[in-house]
């Protein structure tokens, strides 16, 4: 009995003790985490002031409160539902979960294949010769088994109370990390557990980047996402570590996110000899008088409910034709692109035409239709960058100036005292893109899409087989190779279903919602039998009943008047270049190049500088020649840094880094040479191999 009696008592000592320890800790707590908060508020006011911001009066909408576990770690629980943010031992979680990653984990690739190259575009051609090199060397030598102690990027997913991050940078040197957090109320309490102010005085010191993605809304993290690596360098993220802080469904559903969105981070680039095209096009476009439309002019409000058909060359359109050819004098038809190849074979002449690319082969398709009285009373509408022969082959054209491109930027830097011109974003990359776009910029409000498909239901139909690519089974299978690619994935239909999709279809499909979507007064009909399109209302093209007659004359003259040419000359636009200025930028970049480099991070570092070049040009008048160079640099350095991080051994992948260091300067040394040229660089080049296929 004693023997009970005495252990009994004992145990209840040790638990006054635990107890009494406990109340200590959580004593001392109360003290020490109100101090370590306004410690971090001071070096986030310094370092990063929006975060202060949000946090200086912060009131959680959940609410919580901290608790010591028994070995004096800061925790948290919900007091709505009494579940922690960790167990027992949250530093050990934490440690345990970086190690877990570091040791099983692998950084993200970007694959660039080998890329036919028909027009010669020097771009292309350096890309292909650091391909064959990383190829060649990859089957030779030992990859990368794991997650290196430095890396170029880090998306962390979770903050949680932010004690992974202490021991993820004490492992791994990061160049910049993308922190996710969907939940403001925890990171309001890591500002209380974790010592942000020393992490963020180390990475001030080390020059490393960090980009904290903070909000509810897993759309606007993914854009705010999209934002901080287009202006950090989007080469960053070809590889990138990547990690989880916590889980639960919140987490998940933001990781799924950003994994949808990440191949849009990786489009539309550009590259060098594509923007020295662009610039060319847009100063002989202007030379030639082509009008441009003026800045907030619209058609009459009398007009603006007139149905307008896009008719895009989906497969579904094949479906379509009886219910337009019924219908096309009570509503305003465009043709996009090679959609005007499959009305012309069925007898329907659009009243406007768009186009969006800006090589020949645009002209050379559109002239291989061999019906000019065909095209010329419809009215052309594209943008600044498109092929200067184009609007030849219509008596009526009119162009925008496309947002992005370096033509638009010359413009409103250097002629504010002109006539302001209109200048539009969702034109691409598909010509549907333009099809949607610009007649909603217009002014129109009712719209019906045919054919805009992004997409097909089956092999072998990828185009109307009214259109010029069937005019052979064996070209149009070729032509189906090209369109099919090997980013397929499934997609939702429009009138239920799966449509098989790629990424350049899918990526046409997002910016066609995102038009729609910033235009809410504006009733959208999709009657394509393709991908689903959010912000457009399904409709069988056979439920369209229209009956009012148009005056299509009245309305195309009315259109074809809002615009008017631009008074400048190639002399007026040529001092602009500021060739001077491009040499010394690229001069100072491949002199950073000359020196010997000892890490993996140097050599990382040393692409953020470049890269940081841009963002200061960017910021000048000379914004056209940061524009000129972000694709290809985008691009090289993405091959760069996956050399870099690909192989065992910093000293040897070092070595390996010397050949295509020396492709990247030959790159700068060419287009020193060619940016000279950059207002007579029109693409006279013909692609005989993909017009054959359109021939009969």
């Amino acid at each position: 009995m004693s023997v009970n009696l005495d252990a009994a008592l004992a145990k209840a000592e040790q638990e006054a003790q635990r107890l009494q320890q406990q109340a200590e800790q959580e004593a001392a707590m109360a003290v020490a985490l109100p101090l370590r908060f306004e410690q971090n508020m001071v070096a986030f006011r310094q370092y990063i002031p929006h975060i202060a911001d949000t946090y200086e009066a912060y009131q959680p909408a959940r609410p919580f409160k901290f608790f010591c576990t028994e070995n004096g770690q800061p925790n948290l629980v919900w007091l709505d539902d009494d579940v922690a943010v960790y167990g027992a031992e949250p530093y050990l979680i934490c440690e345990t979960l970086v190690s877990e990653f570091m040791e099983k984990g692998a950084l993200s690739k970007f694959s660039f294949s080998q890329e036919a190259n028909p027009l010669g575009f020097m771009h292309v051609e350096y890309l292909n010769k650091l391909n064959a090199y990383l190829d060649d060397i990859s089957a030779k030598e030992t990859l990368l088994g794991h997650v290196p102690s430095e890396v170029p990027s880090a998306l962390v997913f979770g903050v949680g109370l932010g004690y992974h991050l202490g021991y993820l940078y004490e492992r791994c040197k990061i160049g910049t990390l993308f922190l996710f957090e969907p939940d403001l109320d925890l990171f309001y309490a890591s500002l209380y557990c974790f010592d942000w102010a020393p992490l963020l005085d180390y990475l001030h010191q080390e020059n490393l980047g960090m980009q904290i993605l903070l909000g509810q809304d897993e759309e606007s993290i993914v854009k705010d996402f999209a934002s901080a690596i287009h202006s950090r360098g989007s080469f960053l993220i070809a590889n990138a570590f990547i990690m989880w802080g916590y889980q639960n469904e919140k987490i998940r559903k933001l990781i799924e996110k950003v994994q949808q969105e990440y191949f849009l981070l990786v489009m539309g680039w550009g590259f060098f000899d594509d923007n020295l095209i662009a610039l060319s096009h847009t100063i002989n476009n202007i030379e030639r008088a082509v009008p441009f439309l003026q800045h907030d002019k619209k058609i009459s409000p009398v007009y603006q409910r007139t149905p307008v058909f896009i008719i895009a060359n989906g497969p579904s359109l094949d479906d379509s034709i009886s219910v337009i050819k019924a219908h096309k004098d009570r509503a305003i038809l465009i043709s996009c692109g090679s959609a005007m190849t499959a009305l012309h074979k069925v007898g329907i002449k659009p009243d406007i035409h768009v186009e969006t690319e800006r090589t020949k082969i645009v002209y050379d398709f559109l002239a291989n239709l061999n019906d000019p009285d065909y095209q010329r009373e419809i009215l052309f509408l594209s943008t600044d960058v498109i092929h200067p022969d184009c609007s030849t082959l219509f008596n009526k054209s009119m162009l925008t100036f496309k947002l992005g491109e370096p033509g638009v930027t010359l413009y409103q830097n250097h002629f504010p005292h002109l006539q302001p011109c209109a200048a539009f974003s969702g034109m691409n990359p598909l010509v549907g893109n333009i099809g949607v776009s610009l007649p909603i910029n217009l002014g129109f409000k009712n719209i019906y899409l045919f054919g805009m498909d992004n997409g097909y239901r089956q092999r072998g139909h990828h185009h109307s087989k009214f259109s010029a690519y069937y005019n052979n089974n064996d070209k149009a299978e070729a032509f189906g190779e090209k369109v099919y690619g090997d980013s397929q994935r499934a997609c939702e239909g429009n009138f239920g279903g799966v449509v098989i999709s790629n990424i350049m279809f899918d990526t046409s499909r997002r910016v066609t919602e995102e038009v729609l979507a910033a235009n809410g007064d504006v009733q959208c009909f999709n009657c394509s039998d393709g991908a689903k399109i959010e912000m457009a209302r399904p409709l069988p093209s056979t439920e369209i009943h229209l009956s009012q007659s148009i005056n299509k004359s009245v309305l195309i003259e009315e259109i074809a008047g809002l615009g008017a040419p631009i008074a400048l000359s190639k002399q007026d636009l040529y001092p602009l270049l500021d060739i001077d200025f491009f040499n010394v930028f690229i001069d100072k970049m491949i002199d950073d190049w000359q020196c010997p480099f000892s890490s993996r991070n140097e050599l990382n570092q040393l692409m953020l500088r470049n890269f940081g070049y841009l963002a200061q040009i960017a910021a000048t008048k000379q914004q056209h020649i940061a524009q000129v160079m972000i694709g290809s640099m985008n691009y090289v350095f993405s091959l760069l840094s996956t050399l870099l991080y690909s192989f065992e051994g910093e000293e040897k992948t070092l070595e390996l880094m010397e050949p295509a260091i020396d492709l990247w300067l030959e790159f700068l040394s060419k287009v020193k040479d060619m940016y000279p040229r950059a207002l007579d660089s029109v693409d006279m080049i013909d692609d005989h191999q993909t017009m054959d296929l359109f021939k009969k």
